[in-house]
């Protein structure tokens, strides 16, 4: 199933940025200048950083693009006008975006102009942000999507499960169904971030050492400042060798046509790596389908917050740790909803406890896991 992309905030790509704003942004990115402060703005800030905020700018030009108002003789900061920037947000908004979402996109806009044109004002667009952040209601009921950290692995090996044994699927039917399922399943046992989940290449940072599959990221890489070095959760140790010996060859195949080879450990049905929003839609999708109520990937790091939370009140760190912050405050409000879920009820201290030790081969399953055979895909 392919994802609607709205025209109006499509995210167009530097290479097809008018020539005035991909030379101010190669400016922006080359090493900093300690003589002349209008090169290398963005030179500070991390990889992730600088994808994100190149992203808002790509929407702010995939919206001039569709109205008409992208005039390649203007300067990147001449083309932000205030009412260009109000029927910007007013896009958004009627496109059904969170007060949140836009606060940020306004901020990546800022963060971009300041990059490209350092000598300008852009403190106008950044106080408007503050302001939609600040005052912003949260629309998103993260209780009411805070499933059962055991059920949402049992859908991924659920589809797995499917992918394996439903003869009537196409090898490329299969081959995404098999992918989602261990994306669902890896995500709730190492609840990574967006940017982090969707980098994952092979021989870099998920890599075979001995007889164990590791996950390694620089501290460059993540947003918590910190170095990522854990193993691939074990349970599902047999699941990602089969993904990468079967079901990544078949969608590596892909459409017809030249492809650029990738190492990118998630492909998509046209054989090249999946982006960010890709996956976001897919976890949403499988599970919308399942509980009737999507999870999107924070609503995954909520619930593995909270899991822990609720099974060890007393492991304070621990969230810290999987979660990847640098420090508790952003922590601690999962201590709080675990309180709200009953935290003093008995939990089981382990997935594997929560599952009461269900075969994890994904190939292998008990007679209770017939209802695999009824996902749609």
């Amino acid at each position: 199933m392919s994802r609607f992309v709205d025209p109006k905030s499509r995210c167009t790509p530097v290479s097809e940025w008018p020539e005035r704003d991909r030379a101010a942004w190669a400016i922006a990115l080359l090493p900093a200048d300690p003589f002349d402060p209008s090169v290398g703005y963005a030179a500070r800030w991390k990889t992730n950083t600088t994808e994100m905020i190149q992203s808002g700018y790509g929407r702010w030009i995939g919206w001039h693009a569709f109205n008409g108002t992208l005039d390649p003789a203007v300067d990147p900061g001449d083309r932000a006008t205030q009412d260009h920037v109000i029927a910007f947000r007013d896009m958004l908004s009627a496109a059904g975006q969170a007060d949140y979402s836009i606060a940020g996109r306004l901020q990546q806009l800022a963060n971009a102009l300041k990059a490209m044109e350092p000598a300008g004002d852009w403190q106008w667009i950044q106080r408007a942000s503050s302001r939609i952040h600040s005052r912003a209601i949260p629309v998103r009921d993260q209780v009411g999507r805070m499933q059962p950290v055991e059920e949402v692995i049992a859908l991924g090996h659920d589809l797995m499960h499917a992918a394996e044994h439903d003869r009537f699927r196409t090898d490329c039917d299969r081959a995404t169904l098999y992918r989602d399922g261990l994306i669902l399943a890896f995500l709730m046992q190492r609840p990574f971030r967006r940017a982090n989940l969707t980098s994952m290449t092979l021989g870099r940072h998920v890599q075979r050492r001995g007889d164990q599959w590791r996950l390694s990221f620089s501290a460059a890489e993540t947003k918590g400042e910190g170095a990522i070095e854990c193993a691939w959760p074990g349970p599902i140790e047999a699941a990602l060798d089969r993904y990468i010996a079967q079901h990544r060859e078949v969608l590596l195949l892909g459409s017809k046509g030249p492809k650029k080879p990738t190492q990118a450990l998630w492909i998509s049905r046209q054989g090249q790596a999946m982006g960010s929003d890709a996956i976001y839609y897919q976890v949403r999708h499988r599970t919308k389908d399942e509980f009737g109520t999507a999870i999107n990937l924070h609503n995954a790091r909520h619930i593995g917050a909270t899991t822990i939370a609720t099974a060890n009140p007393s492991g304070a760190t621990d969230i810290m740790h999987v979660l990847g912050h640098a420090s508790m405050k952003p922590s601690e409000k999962h201590y709080n909803r675990a309180t709200m879920l009953d935290a003093g009820s008995t939990y089981q201290a382990t997935i594997a406890g929560l599952r009461g030790g269900r075969d994890e081969d994904p190939q292998v399953f008990d007679a209770h896991d017939q209802r695999a055979a009824g996902r749609s895909g």
